[in-house]
């Protein structure tokens, strides 16, 4: 079936997903000491294209928002884009309702890490591009009003701070009312959840005993309440994006996977070691779709062939993802489950004690600390469990949900749509979630005819022209390339079945019409040695499987699309042939020395 759509539908699609990026880089990207401009969430988007190629519609799907970035920035890092973009461009009538001030310096949230701008990049001109792309995926600006108050909001947040005992002592007002006015909320009710955790009793909402917290208590509730406020916006946008882009009908689809890389830092905390899990399995599908699976297929087609050894790296995924026996994850939601009454440093001292007891070749515990090692395929990471069971809840209290329920902003209560009278029901631990998304993920690319763009960074300078040797040579073995080239060296650069191939290429063996074309493989190899002989070796070349015939080298299939040509289109063939001798003239004069291809198509 052909979908038909007006030129306008089409442009405005191809408009959404280009203008899209910069926007959910804004959201979704930060400055780390590594990259100026690092993905802090995956991304995979699928275009999807009608019988004529043209895309009619799209849809994204993200994975593992890094909101603790939100709350918190190593040094020389910066929070999310979006803040200093707000802080760099927002309209004068903004920037005095919001309270922003003029230097990013002036919010906790943004001062920490002690770096504020990037070389090169222009803050207040990117939040106009980032404007223009909301209007594009249908943000009105009443909603980007909205977005970017709460986004204010947040930065107050940060501000706030505590003293005391229990219940902490809000040290400043100013900056609790300020949130609490952006966030359109009583300041009282603000204030009171920040300093009490609140235990709901039975199934009534009104049942409920207020805990009164301490200074750090609170500081962990302040950062949980910002850190949800952004990432539901966040997944707001992503929605509103897909319903720009929506589109149901039959389709191809193509998809492209932004992924973050593998990460080792000097301290590598529940979110290094989420996102090195979705590298483990993306990692295994590379793994399944080149190595293993290349080699399957010389076996499967009765070739001579002998197999190349390359690490499998299932046995890290079944410790990290595992069932029977459980693995990390599993014995991590177990803690969560079981323990409700612990505080934070017991639940932290109970699952590194849980892990002390597993045994497993990939995984080592420090003794003495709470720190434990896994083996990844990309080397071994050490972890540091301080907070993982806290951050695998990812739950808020329910007195933080009733207070956004509270805001007088539609569009914050919104964000906010639980039921906190049915407690029925456990949210599902993040971890869980990751592991969904990851299988997801898996399922979605599996599905697909994969190609790989394998990036490798050369130096930790952000510098051109500059290799660091053991920092490549890093990346290439863990990425298993070294195994990949290997095989692909070894192996032929091009398979296909055997009539396809004769139907392709049968036509060269031919002077006209009427001439027959070879019935076999072996018929249209016996001709090309008769004929060409002394331009390729096809006894070398070719190799015939049980249904597919195989070619060692590209270079041979540029020969014979060369033939072809000349075959088919004998004018366009001469055109072609003085093509190419004017840029070999070209060339020499120039002065340029080249390796000289073996076809004019090259």
């Amino acid at each position: 079936m052909v979908w038909i759509l007006g030129p306008i539908n089409i442009e405005t699609v191809k408009k959404v997903i280009i203008e899209s990026n910069p926007l959910m880089e804004a959201f979704g990207n930060a400055k780390t000491v590594r990259n100026d401009n690092s993905s802090r969430f995956g991304k995979y988007l699928e275009v999807q294209f009608n019988d004529a190629a043209a895309p009619v519609g799209g849809m994204i799907t993200t994975f593992l928002l890094e909101k603790t970035r939100v709350a918190f920035q190593g040094k020389g890092e910066r929070n999310f884009h979006i803040f200093y973009q707000l802080m760099a461009g927002a309209e004068p009538q903004w920037r005095q309702e919001f309270g922003l001030g003029n230097s990013p310096t002036a919010f906790s949230y943004l001062a920490q890490s002690g770096c504020t701008t990037v070389d090169d990049v222009d803050d207040a001109a990117d939040l106009a591009e980032v404007r223009k792309a909301m209007r594009t995926v249908g943000i009105s600006d009443a909603e980007q009003y909205e977005i970017f108050r709460i986004l204010a909001g947040i930065l107050w947040l940060g501000n706030v701070s505590f003293t005391g005992g229990a219940p902490a002592n809000i040290v400043d007002q100013q900056p609790m009312e300020t949130a609490a006015f952006l966030l359109q909320l009583p300041p009282e009710i603000l204030g009171n959840s920040l300093t009490h955790k609140a235990i709901v009793s039975g199934s009534a909402r009104q049942t409920q005993y207020q805990v009164p917290q301490n200074p750090e208590q609170s500081t962990a509730i302040r950062d949980a309440l910002a850190k949800t406020l952004y990432a539901r916006v966040f997944d707001w946008i992503v929605a509103k994006v897909n319903a720009a882009m929506a589109f149901s009908g039959n389709c191809n689809v193509v998809g492209v996977l932004d992924i973050y890389g593998f990460e080792i830092f000097e301290h590598n905390s529940f979110e290094q070691f989420c996102i090195n899990y979705v590298n483990e399995r993306l990692q295994q599908i590379f793994i399944e779709l080149t190595v293993r699976g290349e080699q399957e297929e010389y076996h499967a087609e009765g070739m001579k062939w002998k197999d190349i050894k390359f690490f499998d790296n299932k046995v890290v995924c079944e410790l990290i993802e595992g069932s029977n026996p459980p693995g990390l994850f599993r014995v991590l939601d177990d803690i969560c489950r079981s323990v409700h009454a612990a505080d934070a440093d017991t639940l932290d001292q109970k699952y590194i004690d849980k892990i002390k007891t597993m045994q497993h070749e990939h995984l080592a515990v420090s003794p003495g600390s709470q720190e434990f090692t896994v083996e990844h395929y990309a080397g071994s990471v050490t972890y540091d469990a301080k907070g993982f069971p806290a951050k695998n809840k990812d739950t808020l209290f329910v007195s933080l949900v009733m207070c956004m329920q509270e805001s007088a902003s539609s569009f914050v209560h919104g964000l906010f749509p639980e039921d906190v009278s049915d407690d029925k029901k456990a949210p599902a631990t993040a971890g869980t979630q990751i592991r969904q998304s990851a299988s997801y993920l898996v399922q979605r690319l599996s599905a697909c005819t994969p190609h790989y763009i394998r990036c490798i960074k050369p130096n930790d300078k952000k510098t051109p022209m500059d290799f660091n040797s053991s920092r490549v040579e890093h990346q290439v073995k863990y990425l298993g390339l070294l195994e990949n080239v290997k095989v692909k060296r070894s192996g032929y650069a091009y398979r296909h079945y055997k009539d396809f191939f004769l139907k392709r290429y049968g036509v060269i063996c031919t002077k006209n019409e009427t001439d027959p074309q070879p019935s076999s493989v072996t018929a249209f190899v016996d001709w090309l040695k008769a004929n060409h002989g002394s331009e390729v070796d096809a006894a070398a070349e070719f190799e015939e499987g049980k249904t597919k015939v195989f070619v060692k080298n590209p270079e041979t299939i540029y020969f014979l699309e060369e033939l072809l040509y000349k075959r088919t289109d004998p004018e366009g063939y001469k055109l072609k042939v003085q093509e190419y001798k004017q840029r070999e003239k070209l060339a020499q004069r120039q002065g340029r020395n080249g390796l000289k291809p073996k076809c004019i198509l090259q």
